[in-house]
């Protein structure tokens, strides 16, 4: 579909490092499409690009990273508009390898993505096959900064999503991609568009990710999907996403009942009528446990463990203690 993301590629310092810690990520195969341009493959399907960094992003002190491709029919017209909103032009249209034209461009937050003209490559059709580009979300501190520029240079709708600070994107009707509008306490100082492939198991892939090398940074769910924020070696960032999540997610009913809500306020309504401090207990204690098994909680705003273990420890805690007394005390 034009103006949807169709492909990612990496620039990276050393390909062949970059080969095997991809390999052992997401059993990857390669193939070469010239110009030292690699295919990554996902059980023979292509999945992403891998190239070695060129010269002038190297002098330009840019660090390795991913990037993801936006499907455009005019690159000459989308770059003359995206430069008349704010955005940047990093990479003037050039040359794609393999066939077609690409340039790469900044929005006015700074995040970088590709505009790609030619035939689709076929990196992302929709499926939740392991290793494959299965998402892309723009993470950002201020979506009002860049809302017009993607509005105006893609036509995309952008609309509140269920989860507090995320938005989806439409695009003829359909979406396309995410936006998680998240402060530069958890996100860090950069603006950046990420890129998730799709895992069997999440718990397996980060173990992979760490054996080979590479850093979980974060747990970062879309909506109710669990994910992870990761690093290469070479400190290029992805996120990894559970296919079976994937699955659910296509297949949830609009009218599914809400049965865990649904005790829970019968519980708080019995716990006052009865003036049972036990049934508070319960509670508490059913807040927890989802804790403890996603490694995030909120308490007047999201704390992570693995970013904030102290704060996220001192949480769950002082949740756990109270359950106790009210319970036992």
């Amino acid at each position: 579909m034009i103006h949807s993301f169709i492909w990612t590629d990496l620039s990276t310092f050393d390909t062949d490092a970059a080969k095997r810690f991809y390999r052992g990520c997401f059993f990857w195969h390669y193939g070469d499409l010239g110009d030292s341009y690699l295919i990554c493959h996902a059980d023979g399907h292509p999945s992403a690009g891998l190239y070695l960094m060129p010269e002038r992003f190297q002098r330009m002190k840019m660090p390795s990273f991913w990037m993801p491709y936006i499907h455009v029919m005019d690159l000459n017209q989308t770059v003359q508009i995206a430069e008349q909103n704010g955005g940047k032009i990093e990479v003037r249209p050039e040359p794609a390898p393999g066939g077609g034209r690409i340039a790469l461009v900044r929005d006015p937050a700074g995040a970088g993505f590709t505009c790609y003209e030619g035939d689709d490559p076929g990196g992302r059709d929709g499926s939740a096959i392991a290793g494959r580009l299965a998402w892309v979300e723009l993470h950002v501190s201020d979506l009002s900064k860049v809302r017009e520029f993607y509005q105006r240079a893609f036509g995309w709708e952008i609309r509140p999503a269920a989860a507090s600070g995320r938005y989806e994107i439409f695009r003829s009707g359909q979406v396309i991609a995410g936006i998680q509008v998240t402060s530069n306490d958890i996100k860090g100082t950069k603006e950046y568009w990420g890129v998730y492939f799709a895992v069997d198991d999440l718990q397996s892939a980060v173990e992979r990710v760490e054996r080979g090398g590479g850093q979980i940074v974060a747990e970062q769910p879309v909506g109710s999907r669990p994910a992870v924020l990761a690093y290469d070696p070479f400190g290029a960032a992805f996120h990894v996403i559970e296919t079976s999540s994937l699955r659910s997610s296509a297949t949830v009913k609009s009218a599914t009942v809400k049965w865990r809500a649904i005790s829970g306020l019968l519980l708080i309504a019995f716990a006052i009528l009865l003036e049972a401090n036990w049934l508070w207990g319960v509670l508490f204690l059913l807040w927890v446990v989802p804790d403890l098994k996603s490694g995030s909680t909120h308490f007047l705003e999201h704390v992570e463990r693995r970013r904030n273990p102290v704060v996220y420890w001192l949480i769950i805690v002082t949740w756990t203690s109270l359950s106790l007394y009210l319970l036992f005390g």
